[in-house]
């Protein structure tokens, strides 16, 4: 591994980071919270007034959940947008730093348009998806430059941090794979965001069987909510398959291979929580048990992805450094 120098982030900044870090996740719960209540037009048709006023009358389940969703919004977003800043300039000279704000900074602006944009179109289920997969991009651009944070205080205080192992080069194609998965996960995302604000969440009634059939009539949606549970299927193989090729590097880079070892957890408990949800009938602590479970999978394969790339600071001195190969591992031939 290379050494890299570094600067200690200050102790006020890394406060901010983990409080952007558990904001950004908040306000993706209590977004699916205020859909799945059908609290989303709480405050009518107004935006950014609720009910034509600045402070509405909370005396409305409904108008107080949508209410403090906007207020929750609003303040982490500002949290968020300071940290992202500070932590930019302060590392301007990493280009992953950089990345990470544009696109935390840059999602949380495109998810507050698109939920104005549903209030104002009263909820189309399209548009819904977008935002709830733009706030998972915001998120992750929060929480993988909180990651970064951490790194950048652990080569400082000498201890081995991820960005470290990221310093040698991956065989391409398992870089691909890696990147592969996260590809497939953004969309399996998108579809179970989709089959959720379509309502068709129970039109498979049972689990493991869809309306006690293996394989039911792919129409409308309960071909929707099939292809959800199918898509959960493939990500398990996926990660799986992942996790057997990353043995090869347990040596070289055990960041990658302890990550997609939680990643395969992640991934089942996904699953667990699916079925509990299912078998629930959609209930609202189920289904805040699977988005939550959903952010961490996502937030993993995430980092997984950006750890199977190699570090990029500004300084040409680290580009013009030779970088060691780790070559793909084979088993000694005995004669």
């Amino acid at each position: 591994m290379v050494h890299i120098s570094v600067t200690k982030p200050p102790r006020l900044l890394k406060v901010l980071a983990v409080i952007s870090a558990v904001g950004m996740a908040l306000i993706n719960l209590v977004g699916f919270l205020d859909t799945q209540t059908n609290s989303a037009l709480g405050c009518g048709p107004d935006w950014p007034l609720c009910n034509g006023q600045v402070v509405p009358n909370l005396n409305n389940e409904h108008v107080l959940i949508e209410f403090g969703h906007r207020m929750i919004v609003g303040g982490f977003a500002v949290i968020a947008t300071i940290f992202m800043i500070w932590a930019w300039r302060r590392y301007r000279d990493w280009v992953e730093a950089r990345i990470f704000a544009i696109i935390g900074i840059g999602f949380i602006i495109v998810q507050s348009i698109l939920g104005a944009l549903a209030v104002l179109f009263v909820n189309p289920p399209a548009i819904l998806a977008l935002h709830l997969g733009f706030g998972f991009l915001a998120m992750v651009g929060v929480a993988l430059l909180t990651a970064f944070l951490w790194q950048m205080d652990c080569l400082a205080g000498g201890r081995p941090a991820g960005l470290q192992y990221r310093s040698l080069v991956l065989p391409k194609g398992l870089v691909w794979r890696i990147w592969i998965v996260w590809v497939y996960t953004y969309l399996a995302l998108y579809l179970g965001s989709y089959v959720a604000f379509r309502s068709a969440g129970e039109a498979c009634t049972g689990w493991p069987l869809c309306n006690g059939q293996i394989i039911p009539p792919l129409y409308g949606n309960i071909g929707l909510d099939f292809a959800h549970r199918v898509a959960a299927v493939i990500l398990a193989i996926l990660v799986l398959e992942l996790l057997w090729q990353l043995r090869k590097q347990k040596s070289a880079r055990p960041d990658l291979y302890r990550g997609a070892g939680w990643l395969v957890v992640v991934v089942f408990l996904q699953i667990i929580t699916g079925a509990n949800l299912a078998l629930s009938h959609l209930g609202t602590g189920p289904y805040m048990l699977h988005v939550g479970n959903l952010m961490l999978l996502f937030t993993l394969v995430s980092y997984l992805a950006v750890q199977s790339l190699q570090p990029v600071p500004k300084a040409q001195r680290w580009m013009a450094e030779p970088q060691p190969s780790i070559a793909p591992t084979r088993e000694p031939r005995h004669p």
